[in-house]
């Protein structure tokens, strides 16, 4: 049975997608702006000529390789990525399924980690990786990514949610925990594995403070932190607002084309993820 949506939320629903549209709109307006009018005419959406060489321009400026740091950006997102479902899903499957002393306390200790922000550990997560001799490297950007409460929940609810039956069955047959986790829970872990990827993919990739705190070598900056620093040093006398603009657009490009193939399957995932306690 079909129902007429109501006037009043169709049009609701129009004035919050030009909330949420118009920042991408006026960021592509001032990238194909001149840089006169970037600076001097901010209220101005659009120009009435197009400037498409900001693009090309971006890729000479001399305080950012493009590149390279695009090239580290996909190295580092990928590699927490995929580091961190796997290390989320063994840790969710022994919270779920593995009986040993402390566990639930242990849990609860891992999910009041939520509360605590990123930025209280930087100093002496940055102390830590120093005396490593960490810094600059692509393991102070990764490992410490690895770990994350919120995604070792989501694998601990949905592996509560599988027959009991399954395990047992591959356990009685001799298998081990690890035999089960990688023959029977991971391969049915799609829900949560899907969710877990497109929302770390695209807080890695957007990252920032921890981009800049770990790395100071221009060659192990990421594109956010180029894109930081493309405004900056002493060889800046006018601030290069319209080809920022236009980084920032470049830079948009992939996680917006990951969320397009994957938000289907991500809307999906949530539904299907248990929730159950």
């Amino acid at each position: 049975m079909k129902t007429k949506n109501s006037p009043i939320l169709l049009v609701v629903l129009f004035i919050l997608a030009v909330l949420f549209t118009f920042p991408f709109v006026y960021l592509m307006g001032g990238a194909l702006k001149t840089n006169d009018d970037a600076l001097t005419k901010p209220a101005q959406i659009i120009s009435g000529s197009l400037h498409f060489e900001n693009f090309a321009a971006v890729f000479t400026e001399g305080q950012i390789d493009i590149p390279i740091q695009t090239f580290n950006s996909f190295v580092t997102t990928f590699a927490v990525t995929f580091g961190q479902i796997l290390v989320a899903a063994l840790a969710g499957y022994a919270f779920a399924r593995i009986k040993f002393i402390g566990r639930d306390p242990l849990f609860l200790i891992f999910l009041a980690t939520l509360i605590v922000p990123f930025e209280l550990l930087f100093v002496p997560l940055y102390l830590m990786l120093a005396k490593w001799g960490w810094i600059n490297t692509y393991a102070a950007l990764i490992i410490p990514s690895l770990g994350n409460p919120f995604a070792i929940f989501m694998f601990r609810q949905f592996f509560i949610t599988v027959p009991k039956e399954l395990e047992e069955a591959m356990l009685i047959d001799g298998a081990g925990y690890l035999r089960v986790f990688w023959s029977l829970m991971l391969p049915l872990s799609g829900p949560p594995t899907i969710s877990i990827f497109i929302l770390t993919w695209l807080a890695e990739w957007s990252g920032l403070l921890k981009q800049m705190l770990f790395t100071t070598d221009k060659n192990m900056w990421t594109l956010q932190v180029g894109l930081n620093f493309l405004n900056r040093g002493a060889q800046v006398t006018t601030p290069t607002i319209a080809y920022l603009m236009a980084g920032i657009v470049l830079a948009s490009i992939p996680p917006i084309v990951m969320f397009l193939f994957l938000q289907r399957r991500f809307v999906e995932s949530v539904a299907q993820t248990g929730l159950k306690g």
